[in-house]
């Protein structure tokens, strides 16, 4: 299959999201595929177009065998293949990545020949089933895609909860240190020595203020980040549901 030129008609917009105002929708739209038009199932990608296209060559493999392979810009094929729970007979399935001034998109094709591909119209069954694919593509794909934020998210916590036991680790080595040296004075008589240990404990008590400070804001942001992974979960949570009344 050639290169596909898309063409967009009326999306219906059905939820929005809590933090990126994304309007998710799954509808049948025409595009056009050199000089014939072709049904797809469109609907917008969580977060990028790439990764979006990597979920599907992922998701066709895992779920139908198929192969996926790049065919130029933003689009996948997988030619003359058979998908029983979507229709009977051999076809290439198209899976195209597109932006918009509103959102990027992905259009799902199942094209039969040149100039035919499945549609409402003329296999309403095949159409229904191919709807259905595309729907737990559509839910497979968010949730990979929330799960990629998390996991890089996660990545910031485990460092800064490292920075954080580092710095309590040395806190905790330096008071043992300056509990030592009170224990030393209180033994001692030689004003001398005791003077050096005071001064000893000087430093360690300015180590410890230096290792103390970022402490609180170091937990500043452990806890802003924890909170966005909440706020990015329930955000899954609800386009989730979304997906699942389409």
């Amino acid at each position: 299959m050639k290169k596909l030129y898309v063409l967009l008609f009326t999306a219906i917009f059905m939820v929005t999201s809590l933090s990126a105002q994304l309007h998710l929708f799954l509808e049948e739209q025409e595009i056009e595929l050199e000089d014939s038009r072709s049904s797809a199932w469109v609907f917008p990608v969580a977060h990028d177009l790439d990764e979006a296209l990597d979920d599907l060559k992922n998701y066709c493999k895992d779920r139908s065998g198929v192969k996926l392979k790049k065919d130029g810009e933003n689009m996948m094929i997988a030619e003359k293949v058979s998908i029983p729970t979507i229709v009977t007979k051999r076809g290439d399935l198209i899976g195209y990545g597109f932006i918009t001034e509103k959102y990027y998109g992905i259009a799902m094709i199942f094209q039969m020949g040149y100039d035919i591909s499945i549609n409402s119209k003329d296999w309403e069954a095949e159409m229904k089933n191919f709807r259905n694919y595309s729907k737990s593509f559509m839910s497979y794909h968010y949730e990979q895609s929330y799960k990629r934020l998390v996991v890089e998210l996660q990545k910031e916590i485990d460092t800064l909860e490292k920075q954080k036991g580092q710095a309590e680790k040395n806190i905790n080595g330096l008071n043992n240190k300056v509990a030592n040296l009170n224990k030393k004075i209180a033994k001692e008589t030689d004003e001398a020595k005791i003077e050096g240990y005071k001064a000893e404990i000087a430093t360690l008590e300015s180590d410890i203020s230096a290792q103390s400070d970022p402490l609180p804001d170091i937990q500043s942001q452990i806890d802003k980040i924890r909170e966005t992974v909440d706020n990015y979960n329930t955000e899954l949570h609800t386009f989730q549901g979304a997906i699942g009344s389409f």
